[in-house]
């Protein structure tokens, strides 16, 4: 860690009572106490802006990923699914969707 500097922060009466008490259960200093407390609150902040940014990204490419589907179904004949009434061709096992390029 970087060298420490002091810094003043105000609390309710309540929330000072709890983190005296919380000292005292885990023999720790309450700068210790607030110091760990920020780290964790600075350290979930981060994993929630990831987290929005990734399914930001994520929703983003769900976009980009269906127009790129639709180009490429263009190239390619979809003969669909064995059993859903289309007369479709089914592959070997009669399960699987068959594909033919056009």
């Amino acid at each position: 860690m970087s060298r420490l500097r002091r810094v003043s922060v105000a609390f309710p009466e309540e929330v000072l009572a709890d983190m005296d008490a919380l000292t005292v259960e885990t023999m720790t200093r309450r700068s210790d106490l607030i110091r760990e407390a920020c780290l964790l609150y600075i350290e979930n902040k981060k994993r929630a802006n990831l987290r929005e940014k990734m399914k930001a990204g994520y929703q983003e490419m769900a976009e980009i990923n269906r127009l790129l589907a639709e180009e490429l179904a263009t190239d390619f004949d979809c003969v669909g699914f064995p059993g859903d009434g289309n007369d479709l061709q089914q592959d070997r096992e009669g399960s699987a969707p068959s594909w033919r390029k056009v």
